[in-house]
Formats: C-alpha cells, sequence, structure tokens
C-alpha cells in the first residue's frame, strides 16, 4: 500500500513537472507537436485510407464471401481489397469520365459567352462618364509606369505562388502515395496488428487502460463508419434526384453540378451552401431567371434531405447536434480544409459521445450517494 501511495506520488510530480515545462515552453512544445505531425503524416494518411477502403471490403468479406466460415481467409482479404480498390477506383474514374468532357464544354461556353454577357459594365462605365465628366480627367492622370511596374511585380508574387503551390501539391501526392501504399499493408494484416497494439498497451498501462483504449476505439470505428457510409449514399441519393429534376427542365451542366453537390454534400450544412453558390454561377452565366428557379429547386431539394431521406439513412449514427455539427466543421476546415471539415464531425461526435457518457456516470454516483 505504501509502495503504491509512494509511486502515485512519483507519477503525479512528473507530470505536473511536465504541464509546468509545456506551459513555460509553449512554443517550442507545438513546434515539437507539428514536426512529430509531420512526421507521422504518411502513417496518418495510410490509417485514413485503411479505414475507407475496410468499409467496403468488410461488407465484400463478410456479406459475398462469409470470411468467417472459410479456411483461405488470406486469399479471401487479398480478392476482397482488390475488388473494393476496382469499385472505389472505377467509380472515380466514371465521374471523372462523365464530368471532364462536360467541364471542358462549360468553360468553353462561359468564356464565348464572356464578352457579351458582361456587356452591362460597358454601358455602366459610359453612363458614368456621362453623368461625372470629371471621372475622364481622373483618368488621364493615372501614372501607367507606375501601374505598369505594380503590375510586374504582382506577377513576380504571383509566379512564385505558383511555384509554392506545386511544390506543396507535389509534397501531398508523395505522402498520398506512400499513405496507400502502407494502408495495402494494414488492410492485409490488420487483425495481427490490432492484436500487437493491444499487447503493447497492456504491457505498458495495464489491462482497465486497455478495456477502455478498446472502447473507445470500437466506438470511432461505427461512427466514422455509419458516418462515412451513411454521408455517401445520402449524398448519391439526393444528387442523382437533383440531375434528374435539372435535366428534365433542361438546365445546363446539369452533371457538374450535381457532381459538385455530391461531393460536399459531405459536409452538412456547409457543403450545401457551396454546391448552391457554384449551380447559382455557373447557370446565371446562361439565364439569371434559370439560376433564380435553380435556388428554389435546391432548396426544395434540402427540404426532402433534411426531413426524409437524411434521418432514415444516416439517422442518429453521428450522434451531434446540429449547432456542435456546425462548430466541428467550420474548425476542422480552419485547420485542414475540406478534408477537415469531413473528418471533424465524426471525431467531434466521438468526443461529445464520450463526455456524455462520463456526465451520465458522474451523475449517477452522485444519485447513489
Amino acid at each position: 500500500m505504501v509502495k503504491k501511495t509512494k509511486r502515485q506520488i512519483v507519477e503525479l510530480i512528473i507530470i505536473f513537472g511536465v504541464v509546468l515545462w509545456v506551459v513555460f515552453n509553449y512554443k517550442i512544445f507545438l513546434d515539437l507537436i507539428s514536426f512529430i505531425f509531420k512526421l507521422l503524416m504518411p502513417v496518418i494518411v495510410g490509417g485514413a485510407i485503411a479505414f475507407i477502403i475496410n468499409v467496403p471490403m468488410k461488407q465484400i468479406e463478410r456479406k459475398i464471401f462469409k470470411i468467417e466460415k472459410r479456411k483461405k481467409k488470406k486469399l479471401i482479404r487479398i480478392i476482397s481489397l482488390i475488388i473494393s480498390l476496382v469499385l472505389i477506383f472505377g467509380i472515380l474514374g466514371l465521374i471523372m469520365f462523365l464530368v471532364i468532357p462536360e467541364l471542358i464544354q462549360a468553360v468553353s461556353t462561359i468564356s464565348k459567352s464572356l464578352p457579351t454577357s458582361l456587356d452591362w459594365v460597358n454601358d455602366l462605365m459610359a453612363k458614368l462618364e456621362d453623368l461625372y465628366p470629371s471621372m475622364e480627367k481622373y483618368l488621364n492622370q493615372i501614372d501607367i509606369k507606375s501601374v505598369v511596374s505594380t503590375s510586374v511585380a504582382s506577377a513576380g508574387n504571383i509566379v512564385s505562388m505558383i511555384v509554392g503551390f506545386l511544390g506543396t501539391l507535389i509534397s501531398r501526392l508523395v505522402t498520398f502515395f506512400f499513405g496507400f501504399i502502407l494502408s495495402i499493408y494494414i488492410l492485409l494484416d490488420k487483425e495481427n496488428l490490432v492484436r500487437q497494439i493491444k499487447k503493447l498497451i497492456t504491457a505498458l498501462f495495464g489491462e482497465s487502460v486497455t478495456k477502455k483504449a478498446v472502447k473507445i476505439v470500437k466506438l470511432s470505428n461505427t461512427t466514422f463508419t455509419n458516418f462515412i457510409s451513411g454521408q455517401c449514399l445520402d449524398a448519391a441519393l439526393i444528387a442523382t434526384l437533383l440531375f434528374i429534376v435539372l435535366s428534365i427542365f433542361k438546365y445546363p451542366y446539369a452533371l457538374i453540378i450535381s457532381v459538385v453537390f455530391a461531393v460536399t454534400a459531405l459536409v452538412p450544412y456547409i457543403g450545401a451552401f457551396i454546391a448552391l453558390v457554384v449551380g447559382v454561377l455557373l447557370i446565371a452565366v446562361t439565364s439569371p431567371i434559370m439560376a433564380a428557379w435553380y435556388v428554389v429547386i435546391f432548396f426544395v431539394l434540402q427540404q426532402i434531405d433534411e426531413n426524409f431521406t437524411y434521418p432514415r439513412i444516416v439517422g442518429k449514427s453521428v450522434g451531434l447536434p446540429a449547432l456542435w455539427t456546425l462548430v466541428a466543421a467550420l474548425i476542422g476546415g480552419s485547420v485542414y480544409g475540406f478534408l477537415g471539415m469531413i473528418i471533424s464531425i465524426p471525431t467531434s461526435s466521438i468526443l461529445y459521445s464520450l463526455l456524455r457518457d462520463y456526465v451520465n456516470w458522474r451523475l449517477s454516483k452522485k444519485e447513489a450517494k
């Protein structure tokens, strides 16, 4: 008992010392965390890719091949993995095959129609010159040399921005490639990997910590699986319905708008706004009246999705109130862009569920007293 108390005191002193060091050296600590995060990025990306591929792979193993009843489980695992990859890349390839030609045509049409559709700008400038004759005087006083030198400097900045963007893009593509290779190894030997991690946690922290860790991992797996599968199915159904409606009324760029909606619909609330803005901008170039009616069609479909489709497909699988869902998406987007928006929602749902269980446990203990 005395030894246990001494050990607890030593642990508290060590924890207090670490916390104190972090408080007084928070910049070094943040730099260290950032360095570790960058170092482990391929592993994190590999784990994320493995998780996404595992969603269809697990269903193929259990529903089609019934892996629990078979002896050659490794062969079934390889076949299921190949089918899952073909399925995922096949869907992405089909979308690109359908969208890219229409996107090229849309860019061509918009570039041709812009000079005529923006004639109102020239008319406005002519009217302003008629109303304010002194305006021409101010325009003539503009120093062309300074404008040109400023433009050249801006062009240099743009070039540096493009070079920086290309460097970041190449770096992320390399990270994705290594992450993808790592995800294949994770999926092929996931049971053995889980067993090794459980043994390591048990050896370091004990059985009770392992049970809590397993509980959190299971909750995370269920939440993320339900969120990804539910969101994808819901987005596909509503996007298909949007494409059918736009096609019936002969709207331009129906396929592009529907694909944008399907992709952005993975992020609740914010994604719908992005799809709405993109659709309005594309359609307004051809017809402002059709763009206005598109807004009406969009909000009707949104009401159908929020009241009928989404609750039945996704239901309460995420279990996060609307306010915290929006906050999570905003924080995730500010930290890591569009991907951060998607990941932050189920992550926040897990934290919310754990906090809710802890609060209920504490209240039940107080009531028992």
